[in-house]
């Protein structure tokens, strides 16, 4: 069980070191940002599409970029009305069933067919609508499908850390399973 909890935590670890280092975009984009509204109050003419498109491409990415390890924080939307009032090992019993029945077979069914869209759109050189948007759409593509497998490998570890709870007679610190209504700093 230890080897479970090994492997849980490095791909938390992974997961968390993705998204902090994915967090430097966020100034990228407020650069971006910042100098699109300064350039549009100054009436220079300049490519605001390309502008724009950047920064929802950029919102994109942070967010895919996160998912998984905001899941394995326990940061992501859940109905906890629902499990607040039972115990801890209810609730874990709980994160087992959505990890095993809902949500890894519909994260790794869709991550899997991500593949597909990136490659078509890639084959097929796609761009934005807007004649002068930008290209390359793939790119961007490709990072929400690395967003969708990054939140499998969270799945993951989150369901190692149950099976250990569940299977391992280990404490609820040692597995440090955030189920549940969980306050944590980011």
């Amino acid at each position: 069980m230890n080897s479970l909890l090994k492997i849980s935590e490095g791909l938390r670890r992974l997961l968390e070191g993705i998204a902090l280092a994915s967090g430097w975009l966020l100034v990228i984009m407020a650069c971006v940002t910042t100098f699109d509204v300064l350039a549009r109050k100054a009436g220079m003419q300049l490519p605001y599409t390309k502008l724009q498109e950047l920064e929802w491409h950029f919102h994109a990415a942070i967010f895919s970029l996160w998912m998984g390890y905001c899941y394995t924080i326990n940061a992501h939307p859940r109905v906890d009305s629902f499990t607040e009032n039972l115990s801890y090992r209810r609730r874990a019993w709980m994160e087992l069933g959505g990890c095993l029945i809902l949500a890894l077979p519909y994260c790794a069914l869709v991550a899997y067919y991500s593949i597909d869209f990136v490659e078509r759109s890639f084959a097929l050189g796609e761009q934005s609508d807007s004649t002068v948007g930008l290209t390359h759409r793939w790119i961007i593509k490709g990072i929400y499908a690395a967003g969708l497998w990054l939140v499998v490998l969270g799945i993951l570890s989150v369901l190692l850390r149950v099976i250990v709870f569940l299977f391992g007679n280990k404490p609820e610190e040692e597995v440090n399973l955030q189920i549940g209504h969980v306050v944590t700093d980011v």
